[in-house]
């Protein structure tokens, strides 16, 4: 399975046989930082157009600013505002959404055929990724058709820590030092 965060920033990971694989260079899966669109501007990782300029929360809202007029709205409003149809420029932001969401999880696909996406974060919570995300990579999966699952994580946002949690090598608190009274 393929692991990503989506939402302040962009992030990924790689599980196969139920185990993390890290990499050489300790960054397998490591997806916000692939080039995606010359539109998502300079990143801070020093490169331009990286899955997370371009597909992050900032980013979309800093899209629809550009093409609102400077209107600044959140990311949660603006899909709102999509899904009534109301604000054109919310409703070009989703679609920018769904149309580089489709496109950069296609070389995921194409590359490691996961069983499954499973997809954290913020923007994440977008009920259009799992409704319409598969629609949006089939133009540059090599199959004609896309079966792998695109899912919410089972812990929902709490996910992070969670997994911080478990990495921990010992405890965080010796039960000696927790004291009931004086």
């Amino acid at each position: 399975m393929f692991g990503i965060i989506l939402g302040t920033g962009v992030g990924g990971g790689v599980v196969v046989n139920g185990q993390l694989l890290s990499g050489r260079h300790g960054i397998a899966g490591e997806w916000g930082h692939n080039f995606l669109d010359e539109s998502g501007g300079p990143c801070y990782c020093g490169k331009t157009g990286c899955v997370e300029t371009v597909i992050s929360g900032p980013a979309l809202e800093r899209f629809y600013r550009s093409i609102s007029g400077g209107d600044d709205r959140k990311l949660k409003d603006i899909l709102a505002r999509a899904r009534t149809g109301e604000d054109e420029a919310a409703v070009r932001t989703l679609n920018r959404l769904l149309h580089f969401f489709g496109y950069g999880i296609s070389w995921i696909v194409n590359i490691l055929d996961p069983d499954a996406i499973i997809i954290g974060g913020g923007v994440g919570n977008t009920p259009e990724l799992y409704s319409r995300g598969h629609e949006f990579s089939l133009p540059w999966v090599f199959n004609p058709h896309m079966h792998t699952r695109l899912l919410k994580p089972a812990l929902g946002d709490s996910a992070g820590v969670f997994g911080a949690a478990f990495l921990s090598p010992k405890p965080i608190y010796d039960e000696r030092e927790i004291h009931t009274g004086p």
